[in-house]
């Protein structure tokens, strides 16, 4: 009996008050999970967690906020939809006084003025805390580059270069191309666009630069928003021609060109993509540096005959792969349509506008608004 009752007590002991909440309105933050007073605030899909011990992820948006009177793009903010939990510490009258503080707010994060983040509050739990389990590490981008191969070395270079030469697809994003003095890295770099370049040329580095290059950019570009330039003209002009000098001169020592992009402020003012003016050039190609040394580290890649080569997944492990992204390639196919489809819908809205000029009612205001 006593051993029961103690255990009892620990329990007892180790319940925790927990509020929820439901989000009328998405609540405007960086990260769905944050502190205040000491009470850690989760923005969550379900207000109970997984199996793993961890409360689902929320489903992220995006704010809009036009500035009056200004010609520019909308300011992006990131927010979440779903449901708020608040777990208070310890189970005490302070913790009684924290939730009664909760109670009385309509609402968190930022642009509650515009009617972002106002809550309604569902009901208050006593729950035990649930141990969880260790969560697998994320993709980090290295500050240094560590010791690796030379073919592996030579199919970093590559990447880190790939986007500084004129190629079929695009220009060198940064308007001047570099000089690469390796005609098998300068090879590959140009033609990593071209369908079946691989097979004709036997250059082993194009398959890993077109896998990188475009497992990155799918990563990355989340937002569409166009500018017209490359960078960031407002805050100043760039010499790129001697950007690219530079670049050129840091080409011999992989380790020096992966500092130069990861450190210089320069580099860090260009665009990825004209298209996706939110995603910077420099995370793309040190992404997808860092992706290729997470998978030869997880033996997704191998070296053989002095070349890295991509080892190919069984059928099984493809299936799943596939099914992981199925959903987010949809979404960028609607986003980026081919070119016969905005043709087509370009003609349809030509034909719809002629349709309209010659309708009665509409030639009839048309031909008021003159007269006024």
């Amino acid at each position: 009996m006593e051993r029961n009752g103690g255990r009892d007590e620990s329990m007892a002991k180790n319940k925790r008050s927990r509020l929820i909440g439901e989000l009328i309105t998405p609540i405007v933050i960086n990260t769905p999970f944050f502190y205040i007073k000491g009470c850690k605030i989760s923005v969550t899909k379900e207000p109970r967690e997984n199996e793993k011990g961890y409360l689902p992820y929320p489903r992220k948006k995006y704010y809009g906020k036009l500035i009056k009177g200004v010609r520019k793009a909308p300011t992006i903010k990131k927010c979440f939809q779903g449901f708020v939990v608040v777990d208070f510490p310890g189970n005490n009258n302070q913790a009684r006084e924290k939730l009664q503080r909760f109670l009385s707010l309509e609402g968190l994060g930022a642009h509650q003025k515009n009617g972002m983040g106002k809550i309604k509050w569902r009901e208050q739990q006593e729950i035990t805390p649930v141990r969880k389990t260790p969560q697998e590490k994320k993709l980090t981008i290295r500050k240094g580059l560590g010791k690796h191969p030379k073919p592996l070395q030579t199919a970093i270079k590559a990447l880190l270069l790939h986007d500084f030469v004129h190629t079929e697809k695009h220009s060198s994003k940064i308007y001047h191309e570099v000089e690469i003095t390796n005609s098998f890295i300068r090879e590959a770099c140009k033609k990593h666009h071209e369908n079946g370049s691989e097979q004709n040329n036997n250059n082993w580095l194009i398959p890993i630069i077109r896998k990188y290059d475009g497992l990155a950019s799918f990563l990355n570009r989340r937002i569409p928003r166009k500018e017209e330039k490359r960078y960031d003209y407002e805050n100043g002009e760039i010499d790129c021609k001697a950007v690219a000098e530079e670049i050129a001169t840091k080409q011999h020592s992989v380790y020096a060109l992966y500092n130069y992009i990861y450190y210089n402020k320069t580099i860090a003012r260009f665009y990825e993509t004209i298209t996706y003016a939110n995603n910077k050039l420099r995370t793309h190609l040190l992404l997808a540096v860092n992706l290729l040394i997470n998978d030869f580290k997880k033996g997704k890649i191998t070296l053989e005959n002095n070349r890295v080569k991509i080892v190919s997944l069984p059928t099984k492990e493809k299936e799943e792969e596939n099914e992981k992204f199925l959903s987010k390639s949809l979404v960028l196919k609607r986003i980026n349509p081919s070119k016969k489809g905005v043709e087509k819908i370009t003609a349809i809205l030509q034909e719809r506008s002629a349709k309209d000029e010659n309708h009665p009612l509409i030639a009839e205001k048309n031909h008021l608004r003159r007269d006024n």
